[in-house]
């Protein structure tokens, strides 16, 4: 292929290599972050999911640390909070806290006030036995003899049980098994869920109890032929943990085997340390763990069994809240199997419901102050004139005493909580009626405490202190008053403040899947998010779980996928636009190029549709710059061409116009209605004898320069210079519009021009006779274009109608004129804004040489403001004669046309009709004759 071929097929050749180098680029990632960054700002652009309302976050915040202490928490705290959620009404909850390993021995919160407690009672009981006996003594009751047997039952007796008892109540409240605590708090809410890691955490796990997990927890429900999902999950081992071995390390036995589900916690964090995805399932050993969210999902969706493909995870019959039936549920997945988090624009604080730990805090704190509350009650007793208590009195011992009987009631409950064994079933547990007896008690408790706190028990007691004012000063009565009036206030308010907060909560828990998570300023889990930069990773499960509960999914599309639809649309516009102008090759190409880039975006921000386009549309960009450059690059050269071809021979305006636009040029040839112009000059053979050929050369260049300017300046286009003639054409390449005009106003001008080049150079006796041209004009269809080989190439002009053209250039020889046009050429000339301008005389019609059709020849004069009067007389006169000499009155136009060449002597066309009219007077004319004249030479 010659370097023009190579020139004319490089954007093919760009094409080809600009696809398979940005192929490359984007199959070994080189565009993955600025897809993630467009990605994220896409997703952004897309209407934000709806939010479940049953998502709640459980935080172990900043204030939560300020009321319990720093993290890790004792565990007791976490099942305190999980009883108190049971209470609240709270569906499950789910922990994005691992407890892998034994916790220490803990002290209960209440050890020390049970220990205090103990000690006060026993240190009443003795100093009562030690009163009693020393009264005894004192008043003879015991003998002196006596004393010694019973000093020794008193001490035996009372004293070392008393004793005893302290020591128990100490070692009891010392220490307590946190674990067994919260396992059992587990199975008391009854729905919770725990973490199974993924990862080799180096804890050592029993072969038992990853075998219970395998056998109680793991599905078995997934249909996965072709082991998508393991092929999946060591592709994320070896993307996130550079190959490392996975590992199985589930949440500590004790409280496994209480608890209702677990989960893996493990995410996917992309390369730029976003989280933007999710797997969803873990083989293990041939079943299949849960995502820490997805698991207690399909439980709460009651999902039948699961069908994995290669790029999505389909739930059969999930039975969806509000549906009147279940359906299946496709979740698309990307090429690596996971699903895209589709999460909500806002940070976590604006996302779902929130309760602090700390709330949980303060009820516990105001429940513990109601009971002391009612037991100050207790010290301040006042009894009536028969010696029985007030019933302020007696309603608060009755408080206190329902308030123990709820607290062993619980922990009855909580000793009920046994646990599964492998197959699920239950070792003992909690009946339904047993809960609902335990949290009436609890309702019914608080209920009675607000009306305690609501009674007017102030009259009562300043009644009795009245009664009693002899035994009592009034600085006594005064305190007492004050005393019990403030624990009045205490006990209605903080009943009052208990009473709202359980509602708000009950009213944000109920109902709620809870997930539990530490969110505090000083955890390091925290991670980023298309839209937050610093994000509580508890947060990821939150929207997870939200992407799946609305089923609004984002669905992604391999890059591959979309950079072949792109290489192929790409292609085929270039092959559609190829053989266009490069202007139009220009903005078709970035009209499509966009398109290839926006069609991406469209299916993000309509239908939720991903495909990573960063590396296509890159390429398209880059590819439609590289087509620009090589059209200019080729624009220029042909530009050069153009200039080169064209600036000899038609007007620099129209070179400019044709550089704008190259079309204009029709290379390669096109039908046009257009005029064709012939000159030659009479009798050159005979002048050429005359001169040198240097001399022959000067003069033709000089005379030939002149005539062709004529031609330029009216639009004209120089087509070739055969020897002593020109073929120009009006028209073409740049179309103007009245081409037969400007042609015979060139005629014109060059016949004009010729005068002064004649009268110049006859005075000064350098050129040896004058020169004479002959025009011919026609006007019609004709080729033009750029025709030829790739080597040489010429802008012509072909057809019957140029010859025509060129005959009538001949003709002016039969008639002695000048210049002579075609009817066709007159009709268009004496036409709108220019009819009336020229002035032409009406010939014969002929039969040239190779045409059957004739043609009305006229002969140009001149512009009509430039003829002279006598010259218009002569032509009129012309005229008459013609009409005559046509209708056969030959005797009588001969005469006129005598005439009219004794007033233009110049003129040999009357003296040629008039021969004409001479010879047929002589020999007669054919019976069929029509005026038309045969000519037999060219």
């Amino acid at each position: 292929m010659d370097k023009n071929g190579i020139l004319k097929k490089a954007d093919y050749i760009v094409f080809a290599a600009l696809g398979l180098l940005f192929f490359v680029f984007t199959a070994t990632g080189l565009f993955t972050k600025l897809d993630f960054r467009l990605y994220d700002f896409l997703l952004g652009c897309v209407k934000e999911p709806a939010r479940a309302e049953n998502i709640v976050h459980i935080n172990i915040d900043d204030d939560s640390i300020a009321e319990f202490g720093e993290w890790p928490w004792s565990r007791n705290i976490i099942a305190d909070n999980l009883i108190r959620l049971k209470e609240l009404g709270a569906e499950r909850v789910v922990f994005d806290v691992e407890y892998l390993s034994p916790s220490a021995l803990g002290v209960p919160s209440d050890s020390l006030q049970n220990i205090g407690d103990a000690f006060a009672v026993q240190e009443a009981e003795l100093q009562g036995l030690i009163e009693e006996f020393a009264g005894s003594i004192e008043k003879g009751y015991i003998l002196p003899k006596e004393v010694p047997a019973f000093k020794e039952e008193l001490i035996t007796g009372y004293v070392y049980p008393s004793i005893d008892s302290c020591k128990n109540t100490v070692f009891e409240n010392v220490s307590t098994d946190n674990d067994e605590y919260f396992g059992k708090a587990l199975q008391f809410f009854g729905n919770a869920w725990l973490t199974v890691n993924t990862r080799d955490v180096k804890i050592k796990t029993s072969p038992e109890d990853i075998a219970y997990v395998d056998s109680r927890f793991l599905f078995k429900n997934v249909s996965d032929p072709k082991n998508y999902i393991k092929e999946n999950n060591v592709f994320t081992s070896n993307e996130q943990y550079n190959g490392d071995e996975s590992g199985f390390s589930p949440a500590l036995h004790t409280l496994l085997k209480r608890a209702k589900g677990v989960g893996f916690t493990n995410v996917i964090i992309d390369s730029d340390g976003s989280r933007r995805r999710v797997e969803l399932l873990f083989n293990h050993n041939g079943n299949y763990l849960g995502q820490l969210v997805f698991a207690p999902l399909m439980d709460y969706l009651n999902v039948e069994s699961f069908v994995r493909e290669r790029n999505k995870l389909i739930l059969h019959n999930a039975f969806y809240p509000g549906a009147s039936a279940p359906e299946d549920v496709v979740i698309p997945l990307d090429e690596h199997g996971r699903m895209l988090i589709n999460w909500l624009h806002c940070p976590f604080g604006e996302s779902f419901r929130h309760e602090s730990m700390s709330f949980f805090k303060q009820l516990d704190v105001l429940e513990d102050d109601i009971e002391t509350n009612l037991k100050n009650f207790l010290v301040l007793e006042l009894r009536d004139s028969e010696g029985y208590p007030l019933p302020y009195y007696s309603a608060a011992r009755e408080l206190v005493e329902m308030y123990q009987n709820i607290c062993e009631e619980r922990k009855n409950l909580l000793d009920l909580c046994k646990g599964y064994d492998s197959d699920g079933v239950l070792l003992g547990g909690i009946s339904e009626e047993q809960y609902e007896s335990y949290f009436t008690m609890r309702s019914e408790y608080f209920d009675y405490v607000a009306e305690f706190s609501a009674t007017d028990f102030i009259s009562d007691v300043e009644e009795r202190l009245d009664e009693l004012q002899s035994y009592f000063s009034e600085e006594q009565r005064e305190e007492f008053l004050s005393l019990f009036t403030e624990e009045m206030k205490k006990i209605a308010a903080n009943i009052s403040t208990y009473q709202t907060y359980m509602s708000d909560m009950k009213e944000n828990c109920a109902g709620a899947i809870c997930i539990i998570g530490n969110v505090a300023s000083s955890t390091t889990d925290n991670g980023a998010t298309p839209f937050v930069r610093i994000y509580p990773n508890v947060g990821t499960h939150a929207n997870v779980l939200n992407t799946i509960l609305q089923k609004d999914f984002i669905t992604p599309v391999a890059w591959y996928y979309g950079y072949a639809a792109a290489i192929l649309f790409t292609g085929v516009i270039l092959l559609l636009v190829h053989r266009t102008g490069n202007k139009c090759q220009n903005i078709l190409n970035g009209v499509f190029g966009g398109i290839v880039i926006f069609v991406p975006v469209i299916l993000m921000a309509g239908f939720k549709i991903y495909i990573p386009f960063v590396g296509l549309a890159l390429f398209v960009l880059v590819n439609y710059l590289g087509g620009v450059v090589i059209r200019f690059f080729n624009s220029s050269k042909e530009k050069e061409f153009i200039r080169r071809t064209f600036s000899q021979f038609v007007a620099k305006e129209v070179v400019d116009e044709i550089i704008k636009d190259p079309e204009k040029a029709n290379l390669g040839g096109r039908n046009e209605h257009i005029t064709a112009l012939f000159s030659d000059i009479k009798s050159f053979s005979s002048f050429s004898e005359l001169v040198t050929p240097e001399q022959l050369v000067n003069i033709l260049n000089e005379y030939l320069g002149a005539l062709s300017d004529n031609i330029l300046d009216h639009s004209g286009t120089i087509d070739k210079y055969i020897g002593d003639s020109i073929v120009s054409l009006f028209g073409a390449p740049i179309r103007i519009e009245n081409h037969a005009y400007a042609a015979c106003a060139a005629a014109i001008r060059m016949k004009q021009t010729e005068g002064e080049f004649n009268r110049k150079h006859m005075l000064t006796g350098d050129v040896p006779r004058e020169l004479y041209t002959r025009i011919g004009i026609n006007t019609g269809d004709m080729i033009v274009g750029n025709m030829g080989t790739s080597l040489k190439k010429n802008y012509t002009m072909m057809g019957d109608n140029v010859n025509l053209a060129s005959r009538l250039e001949g003709v002016n020889k039969v008639y002695g004129t000048w210049i002579l046009c075609s009817e066709q050429t007159w009709k268009e000339a004496d036409y709108g804004e220019h009819k009336g301008e020229i002035v032409v005389r009406k010939l014969d019609r002929v039969r040239v040489v190779g045409k059957t059709v004739p043609v009305q020849l006229y002969n140009v004069i001149g512009f009509r403001s430039e003829v002279s009067s006598n010259q218009l007389e002569e032509i009129e006169l012309f005229h008459e004669a013609l009409d005559l000499y046509l209708n056969r009155k030959f005797n009588e136009a001969g005469k006129k046309f005598i005439q009219a060449n004794a007033m233009l002597p110049e003129d040999q066309a009357a003296l040629v009709f008039a021969e004409r009219c001479k010879n047929y007077m002589q020999k007669g004319v054919p019976e069929d004759w029509d005026g038309i004249m045969n000519l037999t030479s060219k």
